[in-house]
């Protein structure tokens, strides 16, 4: 995996970070993370755009991981502009579900899911096992 663009900025918007990762097959997965700076409730908001398989997993793990975020208690995770994941994303949620339940956080699914993703967590039974909320 080949990283195509990595930025560091600290936007108006309250954006921390924007990665970019591409895959050796063209797949592509960007994520944003902002923290809701004009919000006294604690909340960061991680927006995902591309598609996401094991290969590229590396941004959103680090935004779920970022620090800003344990100042957090609600994390939201807009899926909306995600085109295509496998069950890399799933592993991925259900540990960082883990650790924020750890630190009495919570995960949020913001926004409609693509069709495709949408399936992928009604076959494997895991969309109970999280907070869904419209954006």
């Amino acid at each position: 995996m080949s990283s195509s663009a990595t930025a560091d900025e600290q936007g108006g918007s309250g954006t921390v970070w924007y990665r970019r990762a591409a895959s050796s097959d063209g797949g592509e997965l960007a994520v944003s993370l902002a923290v809701s700076l004009a919000l006294s409730d604690g909340r960061a908001l991680v927006t995902v755009v591309g598609g996401m398989e094991w290969r590229c997993t590396w941004p959103l793990e680090q935004a779920l991981d970022h620090e800003c975020l344990a100042a957090t208690s609600e994390t939201w995770l807009d899926l909306s502009g995600l085109e295509f994941a496998d069950s890399s994303l799933l592993h991925l949620l259900l540990d960082s579900q883990r650790v924020h339940r750890a630190r009495d956080a919570r995960l949020v699914l913001a926004g409609a899911l693509q069709p495709v993703v949408e399936r992928l967590f009604t076959v494997t039974g895991t969309d109970a096992f999280f907070v869904r909320t419209p954006l």
